[in-house]
């Protein structure tokens, strides 16, 4: 069987990779995919730009590969949305890990529930996923009416798919930015149409606008911060998977389920 875990970017993965045994890199049609060994179990970690339809896309490549594999192991067995995310909560602070008990998803007028992760030193909560940066104070206190406590772009698309593959469903988030911090630009005109970030573009209106680069070099550097975090409560985490129909599965660890070990909101 085997684990897979979505991201946006393959900066929010590498941190957990380098943890995996036998890590390797897969030749796959998306930005970033890798797999190793992480207790005992296959993960394969995989990252395609911003976004709900980029991350479903993920999945699919994953799940595809993942099935014509020759390996035993060629049986997907759960999801988890990973990565950064934006807090709307004022509890939730740079560098804190918020797993998530549902994913509200209001573009697509629904929601997903979330399997539970045991760990130490993180904290429960909901995740409103939407397909944009939220970049502003004010529209973080929007989203923050939905009772939501952070913010990502993926985690909706990434539980769609779970939930169309009737596969178990876990999303583990670590906040890069705080409620009351504001984008040093609008992070939503700097994307490609296919969804992804235009890195080039963002380089260039750094260049012909210096006063946002402090501001751009602070929020990469909180990024990097929260995806190293993330990938240390990931190597020791316990998942334990059970079917959409209730069905017990083997779970990813030997570990307690449950949130053993977390606050609440």
């Amino acid at each position: 069987m085997a684990i897979l875990f979505v991201a946006s970017e393959a900066y929010e993965l590498k941190p957990f990779a380098a943890s995996l045994v036998g890590a390797r890199g897969l030749k796959w049609p998306i930005d970033y995919a890798a797999e190793g060994v992480w207790e005992g179990q296959r993960a394969v970690l995989v990252a395609n730009g911003a976004g709900p339809k980029l991350a479903g896309e993920a999945v699919e490549v994953a799940r595809r590969a993942i099935m014509l594999s020759d390996l035993s192991s060629s049986r997907l067995d759960s999801i988890v949305s990973v990565g950064v995310c934006g807090g709307l909560n004022p509890d939730r602070k740079p560098n804190d890990i918020l797993i998530a008990t549902a994913v509200l998803a209001p573009e697509l007028n629904d929601s997903f529930p979330c399997q539970a992760v045991g760990g130490q030193g993180a904290s429960v909560g909901v995740l409103v996923s939407v397909d944009r940066v939220a970049g502003t104070v004010e529209e973080k206190a929007r989203l923050r009416e939905s009772g939501a406590d952070a913010v990502d772009m993926e985690a909706a698309g990434v539980a769609a798919k779970a939930r169309q593959l009737g596969l178990p469903f876990f999303c583990v988030k670590a906040v890069s930015d705080s409620f009351d911090e504001p984008m040093p630009l609008d992070m939503n005109q700097m994307r490609t149409p296919e969804g992804r970030f235009a890195r080039g573009k963002i380089g260039n209106y750094a260049v012909t606008h210096p006063q946002v680069l402090p501001g751009l070099l602070r929020l990469k550097r909180r990024a990097d911060d929260a995806a190293a975090v993330l990938g240390g409560f990931l190597v020791s985490c316990q998942i334990q998977p059970e079917r959409v129909d209730g069905a017990a599965v083997v779970g990813s660890s030997g570990g307690k389920s449950g949130l053993e070990g977390q606050t609440g909101a």
